[in-house]
Order: C-alpha cells, then sequence, then structure tokens
C-alpha cells in the first residue's frame, strides 16, 4: 500500500464509489422522486431502509476526474467487482475503460463486500487506504446527484412521461456523456474529463482492460 501518492498519468489510481443517495428514491410504482429534506441511510443498512433508495455506483480517475457511473436501488443492488467488471471494460459508446494500478475503496464498501479486496489483488490493482483518497470525490459524488436529478426533471418535461427505473439508463448515459464532455474546474486548465482522460503521457503504459 502506498500512504501518499502522486497521480502521473490517467487509470493510475481510480476511486469507487457506491453511495445510497441521500435525495432520491423510487415509488412502488417505479418513479423516481427527489426529496430536498437529505435523507440519511448508510450502505449496510440500505436493505433495511423503509424506502427503497436509489445508489449511486461511480469509479473515478484521479489525475482526469473522468469517471463512469450506474444507478441501481436498495433492492437491486450489485457487487462491487460486476460494476467494476463493465467499468474497466471497453464500451462501444463510452470512451472509460482500463485497470487502475491502484484503488481507494471506501471502508464501508470493504466492509460490506470483503470479497472486492481478494478481486482486485487477482487483477494486481493495489489498495490505497481511504483516508489517502483524492477530496475532490466525495464533492464529485454531490455533483453526480444533480446531474441525475435534473436528467430526471428534463425527462419528465420534455417525454412529458416520468422518469423511472426503467427508463432511466437511458438518461443517466446521457448525462454521463455531458459530465465528461464539461471542462475540469482547476486553475490553468481548459480542457474536458474526457479530454484530460486521453491525453498523451510520457511514461503512461498500455491500457490494460478486462477480457
Amino acid at each position: 500500500m502506498i500512504n501518499h501518492y502522486r497521480s502521473p498519468y490517467p487509470n493510475y489510481i481510480h476511486q469507487l464509489f457506491i453511495t445510497p443517495s441521500k435525495h432520491l428514491y423510487a415509488l412502488k410504482d417505479r418513479r423516481l422522486k427527489w426529496q430536498d429534506k437529505a435523507m440519511e441511510v448508510k450502505l449496510d443498512k440500505i436493505e433495511e431502509a423503509d424506502k427503497e433508495h436509489a445508489v449511486h455506483y461511480i469509479v473515478a480517475d484521479h489525475t482526469s476526474a473522468a469517471f463512469y457511473a450506474e444507478l441501481r436501488t436498495s433492492k437491486t443492488l450489485m457487487t462491487p467487482s460486476e460494476f467494476l467488471t463493465r467499468a474497466w471494460r471497453e464500451k462501444p459508446d463510452f470512451f472509460f475503460h482500463g485497470i487502475p494500478e491502484y484503488m481507494i475503496v471506501p471502508t464501508a464498501v470493504s466492509n460490506k463486500y470483503p470479497e472486492i479486496v481478494g478481486w482486485l489483488e487477482q487483477l494486481d490493482v493495489g489498495l490505497v487506504p481511504p483516508s489517502s483518497g483524492f477530496q475532490a470525490g466525495i464533492h464529485q459524488v454531490r455533483n453526480w446527484e444533480k446531474d441525475v436529478a435534473n436528467s430526471i426533471s428534463f425527462h419528465s418535461y420534455f417525454e412529458k412521461t416520468p422518469c423511472t427505473l426503467d427508463n432511466i439508463s437511458v438518461n443517466i448515459a446521457k448525462a454521463l456523456k455531458m459530465a465528461n464532455d464539461s471542462e475540469i474546474n482547476r486553475p490553468g486548465i481548459r480542457m474536458t474529463r474526457k479530454q484530460l482522460w486521453a491525453m498523451p503521457v510520457e511514461g503512461r503504459p498500455a491500457i490494460r482492460v478486462l477480457a
């Protein structure tokens, strides 16, 4: 493990988030609803919650802040390895792919899914202590929650139909593309996350992908 690090190129360090939404949940008719007052629900207790909470799955690259995300609910959870397998594979419609050299896994995630440690070790991915994670991570989760909420509102307004668990994947894909095509907020940098992720860097090794 490493305690302090610099991120010399994309796919050097990724950070994983599996985060219950503080504002989004599903109704019995599968419509997604936003609640202004934040809901406090922990990942390890998510299945016992009264509401069917939305759960954000995000893996973010440290160098570029590029990320891949999916949305599930407390009734349709998936394991970290299931999510990361899709995130790291090459995709015909999205640029983000590749196995990182190191991974930051929050304690809440490794406690609920202890098998993730062995799975990453099999892929020769080193583990970084969560306390050493990049601080922008939590901010990125909050911004993504707002992006998802906005996409739900846009769908309901323009399509004249409610956004549900059945059609949210299309909205997530659009929101994900827009977020990664936006300029990153760093001093002196006027590039998008996607551009930074693809930028040639001397010494960057070939991207490892899952078979």
